[in-house]
């Protein structure tokens, strides 16, 4: 550093010697662009070229104010401040301008830089070098020091031997950038950014006017779609209205169905149709509603259903097997068979309803061709289906041979829920079913229905089944009371650890009668005490 300070100091008294003597030392005056000299530390303190020499004597005639270092880091400008203040004392200034810390010499005391520098000055012979006394002129020598670090960089007049020094121009205005983006902004200019580029500021402003704008196109959206959306709230009521009064006029008044013509001719109003035909429908039965369904096909909307049934979309799929399951239309039937497995539950659920309203001989007979789970919701969709349109009850006790467990399952359940006693020797085969759920639910379909040729089968395979259908088999036990079982049933109570089944077992041991109370009562009195409370607890009658 001491070394870069000798060079700079070197260069300002070789040209305060040969400059003028009328010069303005404000640091803050307002002067034309800047004399760069290239190369002049190596010029001093190195090798001495004569032309080159003459071209600084002739450039340092007009005075400017020196800037010896222009630094990003106020530290590094410090440190150059106090090596330099050493010599010039308090002529010495740090200035903070466009994002640098500069330093700048306003006075120059030639006899403390001699004294300085001597030892590393070697005497020039050129009279005027040794007479010359000027004070500190406003010339430049410009060092750009740039990423914490001192790097002298002299540019804008290239080396010249014997060419004449370039001519100064004068300022030239430019055009005024944008009020908020400038960085001469009187906003931006309030604040100290410590050298940072204004890029982020100018981000961030532009960020806030998009989103601001934005916004504004955003709700100036939402209001025109909802005022959209209650005009056409407003219409659909209307023409609910409307068309209502006129299928009911036709049903039950005789007027013509070429009053549906004008109506048919427009998408729109044509689907509105369509929508309150199937609402009226719904409450239709004998010749009403098969006249509904020739006005349905006389104005061509049948080809609305189909075509909406090929769709590829799921939820125009669901549109077109609902419109055509209620006008009982047959012509897509293949591809609501297609749908049975779709992996949209909605869809299928909405294919198995279509197809037993649309099926005459076996409406459940889908049901061997499900891949799918069949879910409980599913099952009860259809449990309600058959409820509310009365449809004709199949004996469920065939699908107990489909190959789909869930399938299995519904059938055991619809066996229950319409009594079908019919099917006890189907019961007792799904207790030997592969699945265990299967079986679970078979024995309490069993147990329900009290089919008590199941209850060797239910005796014989309770070792190998898990504990909850362990418990099932116990209930289903003591749902059909028979002393032959009480051995089997004092066994559960011996040698079972679970209280609950020894609770069931001794409840089932219970219900068969007297035989069965002295038989608890027996075991009480027994000095095996570890089921002792539980048999008093089940023969408290003050429990229910």
């Amino acid at each position: 550093m001491k070394h870069r300070v000798i060079a700079i100091l070197s260069l300002l008294v070789f040209t305060v010697l040969k400059a003028g003597h009328t010069a303005d030392y404000s640091l803050n005056r307002i002067h034309p662009e800047p004399v760069y000299i290239p190369d002049g530390a190596y010029l001093i303190t190195e090798g001495v070229n004569e032309a080159r020499l003459n071209d600084v004597i002739d450039l340092s005639k007009d005075f400017y104010p020196i800037q010896i270092g222009a630094f990003r880091v106020k530290s590094n400008a410090e440190k150059m401040y106090n090596e330099v203040s050493e010599v010039l004392g308090s002529d010495v200034a740090i200035i903070e301008e466009d994002g640098y810390f500069k330093v700048r010499v306003s006075k120059l005391n030639l006899d403390k830089v001699k004294s300085y520098i001597e030892p590393a000055e070697e005497p020039y012979e050129n009279e005027s070098f040794q007479e010359s006394s000027a004070p500190l002129a406003d010339t430049i020598a410009t060092a750009a020091i740039t990423a914490d670090t001192v790097q002298e960089a002299f540019v804008a007049i290239p080396p010249v031997i014997e060419m004449p020094a370039p001519a100064l121009e004068p300022l030239v205005d430019k055009p005024p950038k944008f009020f908020l983006l400038n960085s001469e902004s009187p906003w931006l200019k309030r604040i100290n950014y410590f050298g940072k580029s204004f890029a982020l500021v100018n981000a961030l402003i532009i960020t806030i006017f998009i989103s601001f704008v934005t916004m504004i196109i955003l709700l100036m959206v939402i209001l025109l779609n909802r005022r959209r959306m209650e005009k056409e709230e407003d219409l659909r009521q209307y023409l609910a209205e409307t068309y209502q009064g006129m299928i009911i006029d036709y049903l039950f008044t005789g007027s013509s169905p070429d009053n549906f013509r004008s109506i048919a001719s427009d998408n729109y109003r044509r689907q509105s149709l369509i929508d309150q035909m199937i609402d009226v429908s719904v409450n239709l039965k004998g010749d009403a509603e098969e006249k509904l369904s020739g006005l349905y096909l006389y104005l061509g909307l049948d080809r609305d259903s189909i075509r909406r049934a090929h769709d590829y979309r799921w939820h125009k799929k669901v549109k077109g097997f609902r419109e055509l399951a209620f006008m009982n239309i047959k012509d897509a039937n293949d591809e609501i068979y297609k749908a049975l497995n779709s992996s949209n539950e909605i869809l299928r659920m909405e294919a198995q309803i279509a197809l037993v309203r649309l099926t005459n001989e076996d409406p459940f007979s889908f049901l061997f061709q499900l891949e799918r789970p069949f879910s409980l919701w599913e099952q009860i969709t259809l449990h309600e289906l058959i409820i509310q349109h009365d449809l004709p009850v199949p004996q469920f006790s065939k699908f107990i041979k489909a190959s789909n467990p869930t399938v299995v399952m519904f059938a055991l359940r619809m066996i229950r829920e319409f009594k079908q006693r019919q099917a006890e020797d189907d019961v007792r085969e799904a207790l030997e079913h592969p699945s265990q759920e299967v079986r679970k639910l078979a024995v309490e379909i069993a147990g329900d229905l009290e089919f008590r040729s199941t209850l060797e089968v239910m005796k014989r395979m309770y070792k190998s089944q898990d504990n909850h259908t362990c418990l099932e088999i116990i209930k289903a036990m003591a749902k059909m009371p028979d002393p032959s079982l009480l051995g089997f049933l004092k066994l559960v109570l011996d040698k079972e650890d679970d209280v609950q089944l020894q609770i069931e077992a001794t409840k089932a041991i219970e219900n068969n009668g007297e035989e069965g109370v002295k038989t608890l009562v027996k075991l009480m009195k027994s000095e095996y005490k570890n089921y002792n409370i539980i048999v008093r607890h089940v023969l408290d009658r003050r429990i229910f």
